[in-house]
This record gives C-alpha cells, sequence and structure tokens, in this order.
C-alpha cells in the first residue's frame, strides 16, 4: 500500500497521482463551444466537456416550499446543458447496460496556493454527473464502477471515461475493469 504521508516533496505526490489516473487519457482538448468524443478500441469511451467544473450545491427551500440550488450550481447546470445541445454524440449514446466510469475535473489553478488538490470535497463533483442524464448514459444509477479525481489543469473541464460492462464487476481496482 502506498502511504502519502511519506512523501518529501510536491513533485512526488504529482507522479504518484500521475500514476493513479487511467492510461487512456487524451493529450489535446475541444474547442471550447462543443463536447468532444473519442471512441476506444477497448469499447471504451472518452468523453470531454469544456466547461469549469462546480461542486453540486444542497438543495435550499425557501419559506413557501419551493427548492432551488446556489447560483453558482445553477448556472453550471445551464452551460452544460447549452453544451449538450450544441453537441452531437453517435447514435449508441445514452448508454444503456451496465456502465464502469471514471471521472476527471480539471479546475483552474488559483494564483496563490500551497494545496496540490483543489479544496472541495471530490465526491460534490461527482454529483455533477447527474447533468449527464439522457444525453451519455440513461441514469446514473447505471454505474456501478467508479473513480474520480479533481485538480488543477491548465484547461478547465471534465474528462470522462465510460465502459458498457456485461456483468457487475467483482473487484474493487478500477485499474483491473479498464485492462
Amino acid at each position: 500500500m502506498l502511504r502519502l504521508t511519506a512523501l518529501k516533496k510536491k513533485t512526488d505526490l504529482i507522479q504518484v497521482a500521475w500514476r493513479l489516473r487511467p492510461p487512456m487519457l487524451p493529450t489535446t482538448t475541444s474547442p471550447s463551444n462543443q463536447i468532444s468524443f473519442l471512441p476506444r478500441p477497448d469499447g471504451s469511451h472518452i468523453v470531454w466537456i469544456p466547461v469549469e467544473p462546480v461542486p453540486a450545491s444542497r438543495p435550499r427551500v425557501t419559506r413557501q416550499g419551493r427548492v432551488y440550488y446556489g447560483k453558482r450550481y445553477t448556472a453550471f447546470r445551464k452551460q452544460v446543458e447549452t453544451l449538450k445541445d450544441a453537441s452531437t454524440l453517435p447514435d449508441l449514446f445514452p448508454l444503456s447496460g451496465w456502465l464502469t466510469m471514471f471521472a476527471s475535473f480539471y479546475l483552474p489553478s488559483p494564483k496563490k496556493t500551497n494545496r496540490l488538490a483543489p479544496r472541495v470535497d471530490v465526491d460534490n463533483y461527482f454529483k455533477t454527473l447527474d447533468s449527464f442524464n439522457r444525453f451519455l448514459w440513461f441514469d446514473d444509477d447505471q454505474i456501478v464502477c467508479s473513480g474520480t479525481t479533481k485538480q488543477y489543469g491548465d484547461t478547465p473541464g471534465i474528462l470522462i471515461g465510460v465502459k458498457e460492462v456485461e456483468r457487475i464487476p467483482q473487484t474493487r481496482a478500477l485499474s483491473q475493469v479498464w485492462e
């Protein structure tokens, strides 16, 4: 087992994070006005969404009982809807079977920070994947195995690797599912 506390320098941690990322990440990104799609020979699909990720906020309730979300999250969802309307994916989408997936959330680097990763909990970024229901998959309850990373990047966006599986994987290691 790898112990992150034993690392002495920031560069060591970055190298460890690089080794933990899946090997299917593309080296280029798409224009900022459309979602790009990359099919892989192993049957997986890579999707790049050029939008700055925003963590999902908790639903709020007014005194009258109306439910609403925070302004940043609402703006993010509108931007994703606009990108989805402007983009076309192959006819096989939305996927309908059991899915394994990996999502990397790339955020813009702040001007000054000592942190190697963004401060927000990674599960709040993962919750934003509900925006892709009926676009990449019918519903996110089809996802039976997942992995998520958050990191600073040169180009903000969300990179999703998704693969249909015939059976639910019996392993906890996502790298074994992507063989």
